[in-house]
């Protein structure tokens, strides 16, 4: 009875360490969902703009031949897939990983992995990896996202990508994260444009405001999207730490129960065997 005791108070003992660690992992994607978040918000007012700049630009000008608007003649297309770098984030990079599998060809495509997870998983099924940017949601720095776009802009207008896409989780709300697929390359979107009102004035010219605006759109596209998947990592791990705190306060409540009962029983059992021997004498 004593080492039924000692065996429930260790289980006890261990759920209490794991609960204390889960909930600092809670606390500290809490308080990174709020960062992130913070900078999500206050970056999409300006990433908004900037799209509405780009096909009301596009909608004034002629647009065949544009290379920023035709697939290439090339037969690769590059696929952006942004997961996470830690763990424990309950479905978050599985929901990615399963987005993939259903919606990207393995057989002429090339991916840039965002995010030692989604690096791990992508080279495991085969896919052809180019690893030069994977860590690049770990300081969430602009130039490095920079140097992104500004590369696959490069990639793209000399026509080594037929198409270039971008895999990321878009944030709903703080229990809700969705997969979704948005076309870097070509830009689209930009026929429906209206085209009322009067001709706006291109100074100095249409070709130079596009070669200039359309990097900036590109690298504002893709850090806006990194840090909407950082939200959602963020607070689906929250999530995940707190059902976890939740679990172990379960269990903890299950085992104390069973060890106040032991220790009731044996209790009992000592009370009734020292009774009985005083009877005996």
């Amino acid at each position: 009875m004593a080492q039924s005791l000692h065996k429930t108070k260790r289980r006890i003992a261990s759920v209490n360490s794991t609960k204390k660690i889960t909930k600092a992992m809670e606390l500290v994607a809490t308080v990174k969902l709020k960062r992130f978040k913070n900078v999500m918000l206050e970056n999409e007012a300006y990433a908004k703009e900037l799209v509405d700049i780009i096909h009301h630009l596009f909608a004034h000008i002629d647009v065949e031949d544009n290379p920023y608007l035709v697939e290439t003649k090339s037969e690769t297309d590059l696929y952006i897939v942004v997961s996470s770098n830690l763990g424990l984030c309950a479905s978050y990079n599985n929901n990615i990983f399963n987005f993939v599998n259903e919606n990207v060809k393995k057989d002429k495509t090339e991916v840039i992995p965002i995010g030692f997870k989604g690096q791990n998983y992508l080279r495991k099924e085969g896919y052809k990896l180019l690893n030069e940017f994977v860590s690049i949601n770990e300081r969430l720095e602009f130039e490095e996202i920079k140097k992104l776009g500004e590369l696959i802009t490069k990639e793209f207008v000399n026509g080594k990508y037929r198409s270039i896409r971008l895999i990321y989780t878009h944030y709903v709300n703080s229990l809700k994260f969705v997969p979704e697929e948005i076309s870097i390359f070509p830009i689209q979107n930009v026929e429906g444009e209206s085209k009322a009102g009067y001709e706006p004035i291109l100074d100095p010219n249409a070709k130079t405001l596009i070669d200039e605006l359309v990097p900036i759109y590109v690298s504002s596209t893709l850090y806006h999207k990194i840090i909407e998947s950082q939200v959602s990592e963020q607070a689906s791990r929250r999530t995940a730490m707190e059902n976890a705190n939740d679990n172990a306060d379960e269990i903890i409540d299950k085992l104390t129960l069973e060890y106040n009962k032991a220790r009731q029983t044996a209790i009992t059992q000592e009370i009734t065997e020292i009774v009985s021997g005083s009877i005996n004498k």
